[in-house]
């Protein structure tokens, strides 16, 4: 019981926590570090030199079942965002240059901060990942964006379409601050599909195309900053239908694929198709 209280406990961290902060390396590791602590624990029972108490056994074996039962739960909520959903567009990568991680994905609350704001449900924001498994360095100043991997990242056309709004002014801000006046920052609106797709957070003076362009899968948008309504450097994208035309944020979420995927938070993305 111990041991599978320790596991649930464990998989619902695996599922949710932002290992990115770190390493996703640890990500990576961390069922193979439980099996081999679950093997030496194991072989490291004695037989008690004094039986414990019956009540204390009774006790011990509910709070188990309670942590077991509190635990699958919540990794089961977590879990019912991973499969993607019915009408899911299909978009090639918007990054070719380095792997990236999912920091928010999926259909979930628990994965994905942006599951209960209409019209993000299915948005993804995507961060970079350096050498170490993590988005920045560990040891470097939190406010020099040029720690950051993602940051000046160039930005792709996901689809073939006309550029309906671009901003390119805005000031990338320091991570931590937000400027929630203008919550998409710097920003390419495109039209394709049938939907608006929007690529938000993009670094100032970067954007490559303006309102009215035909753009091509693959012809370059501008590059990843930190501008708007975001903590950190990182390339937000969803997609929408309805609403006033050309204005964001107003339609109804459009679930997306990337390269095939239905991206949940921890994915890693490695070079698109396009790159080889």
């Amino acid at each position: 019981l111990s041991v599978l209280t320790i596991g649930t406990g464990l998989f619902f961290l695996w599922l949710v926590v932002p290992w990115d902060l770190i390493s996703v390396y640890y990500r990576q590791a961390l069922p193979a570090l439980f099996l081999a602590a679950v093997i030496l624990g194991f072989r490291r029972i004695r037989a008690p030199e004094k039986a414990a108490p019956k009540w204390q056994d009774t006790l011990n074996i509910c709070i188990n079942l309670v942590l077991i039962v509190f635990f699958s739960g919540l990794s089961w909520r977590a879990l019912i965002g991973y499969p993607p959903p019915e009408g899911a567009l299909e978009l090639a990568s918007p990054l070719r240059d380095g792997r990236f991680v999912v920091g928010h994905g999926g259909g979930s609350p628990f994965i994905n901060g942006h599951a209960r704001v209409r019209p993000q449900n299915h948005a993804l924001d995507i961060l970079g990942l350096n050498a170490w498994g993590a988005r920045s360095r560990l040891f470097g100043d939190a406010n020099d964006l040029e720690n950051y991997a993602i940051f000046g990242t160039p930005v792709y056309a996901p689809c073939k379409g006309r550029v309906l709004v671009t901003v390119d002014g805005l000031e990338d801000l320091a991570p931590g601050k937000a400027d929630r006046q203008n919550l998409a920052g710097n920003h390419v609106l495109i039209a394709c599909l049938g939907v608006e797709i929007l690529l938000a957070h993009m670094k100032q003076g970067s954007v490559r195309v303006s309102a009215g362009n035909y753009v091509d899968t693959g012809t370059l948008l501008g590059e990843v900053g930190n501008s708007g309504n975001t903590s950190e450097p990182r390339l937000h994208l969803h997609a929408e239908r309805g609403g006033e035309p050309g204005v964001s944020l107003n339609g109804e979420a459009v679930p997306i694929l990337i390269e095939g995927r239905y991206l949940v938070r921890g994915d890693i993305i490695g070079p698109s198709k396009e790159e080889g």
